[in-house]
């Protein structure tokens, strides 16, 4: 991938509805070009896709995050796990890793009732391949820019909160958002053909939902490994809450980290990164200089594949 295929993805990362002419004049190169550029990522499988933070908070629904550490797990038992998740509508992203936990599940329900059948009936069916556990409630989630798209530079950062009231939408926002979920680069014609709409009704119900908050931000769904790059979530535990928003506020500038998730549970936090490998110790040695007093502990997970679902079913 050269330098001109980094600007087509960069631009794809600030607006994933952006058009193949404003992808040239900010590449600096013909909309046809830029159009096969674009062509030849989805070819390679560097862009697989494109989807939206939806805030399923205020659509009344509650999200946990669950992590396991397997005893033992096979991979006919692995089979079974993975497509017991992958079936399950309620599980909204599941990632394999490596480190002290191998499996993290985002659950987004409409009810403490629903999460604790799935719970029940998860642990019912596979309890016996776990060793441990952890459950956390997310608080407030910082998304970032791709920075390893654009050397390290914060270009905006999008706040989703996860203990919003509930405001309810009509059906066709509802449709429109699910829409997005799927393909956020979908046309507002291809949108309004699937609703019976026409594409000015599609784009009023858009700008609505974008300045109320439904809509948080629209991404592309870069295949990062392709650009040699690995994904890593570390998990801290603090022993002063009020430190949170001074790491929060430091790695939102730092030139790796796409993300900051706040929780309740035993981690107060996890930060997300993309970078080179070889870069990880320097994360980790970053880390120690700058909070290593107001650190309990903390888990260094490396996402070796992403499940990826959809928020809305």
């Amino acid at each position: 991938m050269d330098k001109i295929d980094k600007k087509v993805l960069l631009s794809l990362d600030k607006d994933p509805r952006v058009s193949f002419n404003k992808i040239g004049k900010f590449a600096r190169i013909s909309k046809e070009v830029a159009q096969y550029r674009f062509k030849q990522l989805v070819k390679k499988n560097i862009l697989t896709g494109f989807f939206a933070f939806i805030n399923t908070s205020k659509l009344g629904y509650d999200t946990y995050k669950l992590l396991i550490k397997y005893r033992s797990v096979d991979n006919n038992a692995y089979k079974k796990i993975s497509e017991y998740l992958l079936n399950n509508k309620i599980v909204a992203w599941a990632g394999d890793s490596e480190g002290a936990w191998d499996l993290i599940l985002t659950i987004v329900v409409s009810s403490k009732k629903e999460f604790n059948r799935f719970y029940l009936d998860f642990f019912t069916k596979f309890g016996t391949y776990f060793k441990e556990k952890e459950l956390l409630i997310p608080i407030e989630n910082l998304i970032f820019n791709d920075k390893y798209l654009s050397e390290g530079k914060l270009i905006y950062t999008k706040t989703l909160s996860f203990d919003l009231l509930h405001n309810a939408i009509d059906k066709t926002d509802l449709n429109i958002l699910y829409e997005l979920s799927i393909n956020s680069r979908a046309t507002f014609t291809e949108i309004g053909g699937k609703l019976n709409l026409s594409y000015w009704a599609i784009a009023q119900r858009y700008k609505k939902l974008v300045e109320k908050e439904y809509i948080i931000c629209l991404k592309p769904r870069i295949n990062f490994r392709k650009l040699g790059y690995s994904y890593y979530h570390l998990f801290i535990e603090l022993n002063n809450e009020i430190i949170k928003q001074k790491i929060g506020a430091y790695y939102t500038q730092h030139a790796d980290c796409i993300m900051i998730m706040s929780h309740l549970g035993k981690y107060s936090m996890h930060l997300e990164f993309v970078l080179d490998r070889r870069e990880i110790k320097n994360i980790i040695m970053d880390l120690r200089e700058h909070f290593g007093q107001e650190i309990l502990s903390y888990e260094l997970l490396l996402i070796t594949e992403e499940h990826m679902m959809n928020l809305l079913r």
